[in-house]
């Protein structure tokens, strides 16, 4: 996630005329897989070290001192965990003021955030709901755990149901874990912070190798120490997706939350909850309406397309609208059928720019094949990683260094399924 400094060019991108900003980040970007191209850091920020903590937990200690207001480890003089130097536990104490300031809407400390009551318990401040898409974004094998704040008596604007309006206070929380030694070890935290109707603060925040503490990181972490291949993308890439939606969150959307995979807070729950609203107050639509349509394989292909490539970047607003992978709500608030989803009437048999190298001149091939996978531009590019320097053809094409192969394998199987009989067309030639 990045920092306020990009939001500023997000602004200047959107008050250009027309469409012209989006053409502005597509050109950065792979034209076949959408706004989320690769991007050099400007830095590397270290991990946090645990030298800078005094004894092992001093921080978490000074944390649990919660006060009634839900703030994580706020104390009697309103700062979380001030200890009497001003510092949690930090030695020694740095220069410019305590780790956890009031009002402050970028912060550097994660206990600061307010995703926990107690740090060192990991136990969520009140009003933190967790949450688990029917469908998840590929972070090369990453455990996630998702977690979101809504502030009392707010609702989230459903009257567009495919491009959610979330209130001002809203968090949303995702934690990223990764085995280490046999061990699943923390590794980064990243927050979506609303700020205002027209401001989002995105912050990542890097967990020390002990699990001590979490600071934050603006530069990214290439290389994260004891987890080979994994890294902590720079902050300033994440708007080249969360872009692709009028408010930022990618992941609480209503057909990820509505499938009968998604647990926790749920669309149904959501609904129950009163926490949903429409603007012209009529009635929501039910889960079983929102669901992926489909035989078992159709539904995870398309649920996998929808969460990776549709939500952020293929989709009518996106900057990749060549093609679309989004699922969509239709306006009488139903999802249509696997005829009716967008990546069947825009992709399947429709020419493709991208070609494998050394493919023969002659061969041509489409973004999608009927039961022709290795003709299918789709499964190359989800297939492969890009090498340094080298154009940009990977999908997901930013944060991954690692091929999804479970979710390659269901694509596979969809294309070599696609048969007549299954109601889909004959191959293009």
């Amino acid at each position: 996630m990045v920092s306020r400094t990009s939001g500023h060019l997000f602004l200047l991108l959107s008050i250009m005329s027309g469409r012209t900003w989006q053409a502005v980040l597509a050109s950065l970007l792979f034209a076949g897989c959408g706004g989320c191209g690769p991007g050099g850091a400007p830095g590397v920020d270290p991990l946090p070290s645990p030298d800078r903590l005094g004894p092992a937990g001093a921080a978490d200690a000074t944390a649990r001192g919660a006060a009634t207001d839900g703030r994580a480890g706020a104390a009697t003089d309103g700062r979380a965990g001030a200890a009497t130097d001003g510092h949690a536990g930090v030695a020694p104490a740095p220069q410019d003021g305590p780790p956890c300031k009031d009002g402050d809407e970028d912060p550097l400390d994660l206990r600061c955030t307010g995703l926990y009551s107690d740090t060192g318990a990991r136990s969520l401040a009140a009003g933190v709901r967790e949450f688990k898409p029917a469908f998840e974004l590929w972070s090369d094998g990453a455990e996630k755990t998702r977690w979101i704040y809504l502030p009392p008596g707010s609702t989230i604007d459903v009257s567009r149901m495919n491009d959610w309006i979330f209130p001002v206070g809203t968090k949303l929380w995702k934690e990223f874990r990764m085995p280490v030694a046999g061990e699943s070890r923390r590794i980064e935290t990243r927050l979506l912070w609303k700020t205002a109707e027209d401001r989002w603060t995105r912050a990542t925040y890097a967990w020390s190798e002990d699990g001590a503490r979490a600071l934050q990181v603006k530069a990214g972490v290439p290389e994260v120490p004891g987890v080979p291949g994994y890294a902590i993308p720079a902050q300033v890439d994440c708007i080249r997706c969360h872009a692709g939606k009028t408010d930022n969150p990618l992941g609480f959307e209503a057909i990820l939350l509505a499938a009968p995979e998604a647990s926790g807070l749920t669309y149904a729950a959501l609904a129950d909850l009163g926490l949903l609203a429409a603007g012209a107050g009529g009635p929501l639509p039910g889960a079983a309406a929102l669901d992926v349509p489909g035989t078992a394989t159709e539904r995870r292909a398309l649920g996998l397309l929808h969460v990776n490539c549709g939500v952020s970047c293929h989709h009518p607003l996106g900057v990749a609208t060549h093609f679309e992978m989004r699922l969509n709500v239709d306006p009488p608030g139903q999802v249509a059928g696997v005829r009716g989803a967008r990546v069947y009437q825009t992709a399947i048999n429709q020419p493709a720019k991208l070609r494998p190298s050394g493919a023969p001149p002659e061969a041509r091939y489409y973004r999608i094949r009927p039961l022709d996978p290795d003709r299918s531009a789709v499964l190359y590019a989800m297939s492969r990683r890009d090498p340094p320097g080298a154009p940009p053809e990977q999908m997901p094409p930013l944060a991954t260094r690692r091929v999804d192969e479970e979710a390659v394998a269901v694509i596979r199987a969809w294309i070599e399924g696609m048969t007549p009989a299954a109601g889909y067309p004959r191959a293009a030639p």
